[in-house]
Parts: C-alpha cells; structure tokens; sequence
C-alpha cells in the first residue's frame, strides 16, 4: 500500500530535498504544502510529481485538509524577520521586531503541532529545530530568537497528557458554571425579590482539582501547571492573554464576584439538587474535537 509523506515549506531548501529524495523512494507519494501553488518553484515541482496543494502555517485550519492521510509528516518554518523589517507590525509595549518575530514563528509551528496531533494516519512527525540557546546556556545567551522559537516548539509536541496553564493563587476553588443551565437561573431569579445578587455556579473546584477529575473521567493524563503573568500574556496577541490571565488571577484571589457580600448562592433560591455536577458534565461532554479522537462511550 503506498504511503504518504507530506512535507511542509516544499519549495524551500530543506522542504524540497525531502521532497526530491520521498520521490525516489517506492510505494512513497509526496504532497508538498506551500503559500503559493502557482509559483515556478511549486509548478517546478508538481512536473516532477509532486501533489502540490495550498496551506498556511498562519492558518491553523488550512493545515487540516493538506495534512489529511499522511503517514510522515515533515515541518519546519523560517523565521520571519525580514517579514517583520518590512510589514511594519503592530508590536506590543515594549516589543522589539525580533521578539514579534519569535512569537509568530512559535504559534506557526504550534499550528503545526496541533494539526498533526489530530491525525489518525500519523506514524511519524519529523520537526526541523535548533538548540534552546537559553536553556542550553544557563541563560548566558538571551537574544538568539531564531534557534529558540524553533526550540519552543519541540516543548508543545503532544505526549498525549493534557496540559492547563493559568497564571495566579491555585489554593482557591472556583465556581464552574454550565451555560446550558442558564434558564434554570433565570426562573429562580424571576422568583426572587428584584435586586437579588446571584453567583450562577454548579460546582466549586480550583483549577488543579478540576484538571484531575477531568483526567479521571476521560481516561486522559492531565496536568495543572501554574505559569507567569508574562508566559499568559505571550500565549494570545494584542493583550488578550494578558487579559484573561489578570482574569483568573483575580478570580482565584478575589473569587469571580470579588467577595461581594451581597451575592447569594443558587441554594439559597432552592436549586441544590437541581444542578448538574462537573463530574456528570464531563462524563456527557464529547471531548473527540479536542483530543483529535472519536468520542467517548
């Protein structure tokens, strides 16, 4: 039965040697994926038998069809600044181009990472990367961007446990809402006196005991791992991650509604025993999008 390898960046040095070698190889097929399928180097190579087809490591989701039915996956990426030197980006506070470009290079191999996680067809992902200079250094070296965007990317390689990273106190239990039981909410609140204050929750659980029902409930190994304010906010553009990272970081201090002592609790307008427990949501929750398997029984 022939075999597919798919090779990410096929028009560029090393994309195109692993392409030109696969072809070689009996009972191989080689798709390449590049930005541009009308381009010389990509018409250069379809002539010669490569499937040539459209993706982009900026979008996550044109990876999925590319990828579909690969067998060898083999990723690497180039590190971007020169596109930063001339696209004028939008930098954060206190950004400088290469750290703009480190964050890009990051998320496009993270793109990568998490669409090959998804397949079923995978038998190997093969990553071109370089040594975490700042690891590997003690720290000696902080400024060379190219070899540890390329390193950070080996660390999100799926091992099959799932991870939740959040800044903030992790001693503090949360309140866990489930939003399909909002009406029940509302018709308590109707039947209240007006004005009444009310946390909507179903459960109290901090992050990390969350984390281990759930990997009990789905068979999966989860982790809690507690991260920086700084590591949250590099996880979105445009401050974002720094917004939700302050979030939980208030909530697991100040809880979500800030002590305020006029707020009352869903028992106090008679709906214990009427709520969903967390334990029974993830048991009827179909978690197969997100694990890139089918769902559970």
């Amino acid at each position: 039965m022939t075999k597919l390898i798919v090779v990410c960046g096929v028009t560029g040095n090393q994309g195109r040697s692993v392409a030109e070698t696969y072809l070689k190889e009996v009972g191989w097929r080689v798709r390449g994926i590049t930005r541009d399928a009308t381009k010389p180097a990509s018409l250069a190579l379809a002539a010669k038998g490569v499937e040539i087809v459209e993706g982009d490591l900026d979008d996550a989701e044109s990876l999925k069809a590319a990828l579909q039915g690969a067998n060898i996956v083999f990723g690497n990426t180039v590190f971007p600044f020169m596109l930063a030197l001339t696209s004028n980006p939008q930098l954060k506070p206190g950004q400088s181009v290469l750290e703009w470009a480190y964050e890009l290079e990051v998320q496009q191999g993270k793109n990568l990472v998490e669409a090959v996680a998804k397949l079923d067809s995978l038998q190997l992902f093969i990553w071109s990367t370089l040594s975490a200079t700042r690891k590997w250094s003690g720290g000696k070296f902080q400024n060379v961007y190219h070899f540890d965007s390329k390193a950070a990317v080996v660390d999100h390689r799926r091992d099959g446990t799932m991870v939740l990273r959040m800044p903030g106190e992790l001693k503090y239990p949360i309140p866990h809402v489930l939003v399909h039981e909002t009406g029940k909410y509302v018709k308590a609140l109707a039947q209240a006196s007006p004005g009444t204050h009310l946390l909507a929750y179903s459960e109290f659980l901090t992050w990390p005991d969350y984390v281990s029902l759930w990997g009990r409930m789905t068979g999966v190994p989860a982790v809690f791992e507690s991260i920086t304010m700084d590591d949250m906010d590099k996880l979105a553009p445009g401050g974002f991650g720094l917004e939700i990272g302050e979030m939980h970081a208030y909530s697991m201090e100040f809880g979500y509604w800030g002590n305020d002592p006029s707020v009352i609790y869903p028992e106090q307008l008679g709906l214990k025993g009427e709520l969903t427990t967390i334990a029974n949501y993830i048991k009827g929750e179909d978690w197969s999008e997100l694990l890139g398997r089918p769902a559970m029984d």
